[in-house]
């Protein structure tokens, strides 16, 4: 393997209000050109027209609302370029399934699905055909930023099994990446979702740039 890995770097926001949001995005102008909001207990975007600084940033849903099929047409009316539905989530093949006729064309909307560490790749079956990406959970309790990794590390074998029976599919992981960058891109990640390992820094571009020369073997 070369020792440069061709990894795509996320930075996660876990806003509770749209005050929190748009600090967060605005501390993040310049980082990175993706961002992931995760939206958790409820939608503090339901009422909005447009997003914060929608001119600075690709966004990327990850819905873990009860319903996540009932959100759908809201994330994809504030721009989403990316949106993951989690696969033990209420109506995730539903809102996966109400998402097909966007993943095509100039403007398409890239599905993705949700597997937590312990699943197997087989509770992919029922949404085979739909997705077009998988982020594997690096810890057990979602919503959160700031928990320790699995001590057993099973996001690594899951992500490992998932490289294995899609070579060529975008993986992601998300939640306590930063503590194993390099080893959760060698087990086959293509992109990292981290949280508060970059939007708490002190200075969140120099975070992003050190986890960039960690993929690189740079000190």
């Amino acid at each position: 393997m070369s020792d440069s890995l061709d990894v795509q770097i996320i930075p996660a926001v876990l806003p509770k209000n749209l005050e929190e949001l748009e600090m967060a995005l605005a501390s993040l102008r310049g980082v990175a050109p993706v961002i992931q909001i995760d939206l958790v207990g409820e939608n503090i975007l339901a009422n909005e027209t447009a997003m914060p600084l929608w001119e600075s940033f690709d966004f990327e849903f990850d819905i873990m609302l009860p319903d996540p099929a009932a959100h759908i047409e809201k994330c994809v009316a504030l721009g989403a370029s990316r949106i993951v539905v989690h696969a033990d989530g209420k109506n995730a093949k539903e809102a996966l399934e109400s998402m097909q006729h966007l993943r095509g064309g100039s403007c398409a909307v890239e599905a993705g699905i949700a597997l937590r560490a312990h699943d197997e790749p087989s509770a992919l079956a029922p949404f085979e055909g739909l997705f077009d990406y998988v982020q594997v959970m690096g810890i057990d309790t979602i919503g959160v930023q700031g928990e320790p990794p699995d001590p057993h590390h099973k996001e690594l074998e899951l992500l490992k099994a998932l490289r294995v029976l899609y070579p060529t599919l975008p993986l992601q992981c998300d939640g306590a990446v930063g503590a194993h960058p390099r080893e959760v891109a060698e087990a086959g990640a293509t992109r990292l979702v981290i949280g508060s390992g970059i939007t708490k820094a002190e200075d969140p571009l120099e975070a992003f740039e050190r986890l960039e020369k960690t993929l690189r073997y740079e000190n």
